[in-house]
């Protein structure tokens, strides 16, 4: 095994595949519950603008369950989602995110099944 000793090391990290990890990761985590299609090609960054961006992905059948929504997504898209985070300002600014471009076909959970509470509502 050659020594380093006295000698410059040079290690090279892809500092853009570690960040798109992290954030393919964080992602999952905050909208994996809701749609499908969270991976590196829908996946967009601009380190340095703050800007995340999103692309064709496609809602999940139980997606409006956890907003207590007695419906099943037939069919739903989301074109766009733009994430906008404020890097030099995150304690006094806001992370803004846009939606655009959401297509939806749902139809009612069969009533049968519904608790006393939803049908109340």
């Amino acid at each position: 095994r050659p020594s380093t000793r006295g000698r410059a090391v040079t290690v090279r990290v892809d500092a853009g595949g570690m960040l798109q990890s992290l954030a393919l990761a964080l992602l999952d985590r905050a909208l994996g519950r809701y749609v499908k299609g969270i991976d590196a090609d829908s996946l967009k960054i601009g380190l340095w603008t703050g800007k995340i961006v999103l692309e064709a992905l496609e809602l999940k059948r139980e997606a409006l369950f956890e907003l207590g929504l007695p419906v099943n997504i037939e069919a739903g898209y989301i074109g766009r989602i733009e994430i906008y985070v404020p890097w030099s300002k995150l304690g006094s600014e806001p992370i803004r995110v846009v939606i655009d471009q959401v297509h939806l076909i749902a139809t009612p959970i069969d009533r049968d099944s519904w608790t006393d509470e939803e049908r109340a509502a």
